[in-house]
């Protein structure tokens, strides 16, 4: 088996090869294939989101709606010991977010000036919860209770059919115990583009969030357009992990496996400054690769071979380690370093959804248990996105208020710049104000 060790920047032109996808999450084609369904969506309603699911999904949908006693009984068939780990993982979900909500202020911060911010939540959002590779209730957890952190009215879940035309029993129970209000199935296209314009069965709604593939990326990007509130550049999960030789190799190989068994299109990368441990992680990720079970060792073999986006990388020293990562932005990144080395790694960089610390805070755990967002910017966009949280389901208003002394303070500035600008009633709304005097 090839090796699956690279040195930077030796092999800088076999990587760039390897990741060579990486930043085009959609292309040109992908975008006009969903204009296309947003087209047909937008005359045809719920019968171009019927068609869109069964040209794509390969389901006939009766019903876009999921009815009440279906999701009253996706919730009362649980097992006690998963209900459990849903209501934790709710709990431990909104405590972050909490944490994170901004608050309305006002401050004077000249004399006779005050300014502000009014946080105000958005009146409707449409939840997208993927399920191409598996069920993912853990995303419908932080969504949703993102969104009721932040005080939505109205939470839409829409999620793809399974082959009887309903929504998997568990994500859809998830996502009511954390406070959804309505759920349609249907092509993720389709949907994205149906809540970005109303049809008969789905609300049109003010912000539309969730993962993807490619094509999801483009219908979130393509909803922008209809002035929806949207988070683009989370696709195919990916995962960097910064070492030095005090971390275990056994453990590292397994973190490269967490991620990567997402499926075959996953990047997972360990970076280290260590040829050695570079050398133990390798052979020790093959033998753990065999210990999985056959359904994902495909999975893995693709993303660790010659194809996929699976390395381990090799690098002088730890400050271009920092560097790397910052170039590549990852997903998630986990520091597992001696402290001072993590105290330099963390100041170094600046590119990264998530950054995880310590040889005791797996990806799963990040990925579940915590409460902190797993929805993540992936393919670079970590450079200037962040994940979804409470904070993306607010709008602010800005506040500004002044007293007649301060009005007048300014009105020099007024008058100036108005007369510039060829705005002559600019400067008189001011000037009447001032001659009440």
């Amino acid at each position: 088996m090839a090796s699956n060790i690279y040195r930077f920047p030796e092999d800088r032109e076999v990587l760039a090869q390897r990741f060579q996808s990486h930043k085009e999450l959609f292309n040109r084609e992908v975008l006009t294939g969903v204009y296309s369904i947003f087209d047909d969506v937008g005359r045809n309603q719920d019968a171009g989101i019927r068609k869109a699911t069964q040209a794509f999904d390969k389901v006939v949908l009766d019903n876009l709606v999921l009815a009440e006693a279906y999701i009253e009984n996706c919730i009362s068939s649980l097992t006690p010991d998963l209900r459990t780990a849903i209501d934790q993982a709710i709990q431990h979900v909104r405590e972050v977010n909490l944490a994170l909500m901004p608050e309305s202020w006002k401050k004077e911060i000249r004399p006779g000036t005050v300014v502000g911010e009014k946080i105000s939540p958005l009146e409707s959002v449409g939840i997208w919860i993927p399920a191409r590779k598996g069920p993912l209730l853990s995303t419908s957890i932080m969504l949703v209770t993102a969104a009721k952190v932040a005080g939505v009215p109205r939470i839409v879940v829409g999620m793809p059919p399974l082959q009887d035309g309903l929504g998997d029993p568990g994500t859809v129970a998830a996502a009511k115990l954390a406070g959804a209000d309505q759920f349609v199935v249907g092509n993720g296209v389709s949907i994205i583009a149906g809540l970005a314009q109303g049809t008969e069965s789905i609300p049109e709604v003010d912000g539309i969030y969730g993962p993807g593939p490619g094509g999801i990326a483009a219908a979130m990007s393509v909803a922008l357009a209809f002035g929806k509130r949207t988070v683009v550049g989370l696709g195919p999960t990916e995962s960097v992990i910064l070492a030095d030789e005090s971390a275990d190799p056994a453990t590292l190989a397994n973190d490269l496996i967490n991620e990567a068994e997402h499926g075959p299109d996953s990047s997972s990368l360990l970076v280290t400054p260590s040829d050695r441990l570079a050398r133990q992680v390798e052979a020790q990720l093959w033998l753990e690769i065999e210990k999985v079970d056959e359904r994902r060792q495909p999975f893995l073999k693709r993303v660790f071979g010659p194809e996929g986006k699976g390395a381990i990388v090799v690098l002088p020293d730890m400050d271009s380690a920092c560097q790397f990562i910052n170039d590549f932005a990852p997903e998630h990144l986990m520091i597992v370093c001696e402290e001072k080395l993590t105290k330099y790694a963390m100041d170094k960089i600046t590119n990264a959804g998530e950054i995880l610390i310590g040889s005791f805070t797996p990806f799963s755990a990040a990925n579940y248990g915590i409460g902190i967002t797993a929805v993540l910017p992936t393919n670079g966009y970590a450079k200037a996105f962040s994940g979804i949280t409470a904070k993306d389901m607010v709008k602010y208003s800005t506040i500004g208020q002044l007293n007649q002394a301060a009005l007048r303070d300014i009105y020099p500035i007024i008058e100036q710049m108005g007369l510039y600008e060829q705005l002559p009633c600019h400067v008189k709304a001011a000037n009447v104000r001032l001659a009440k005097e």
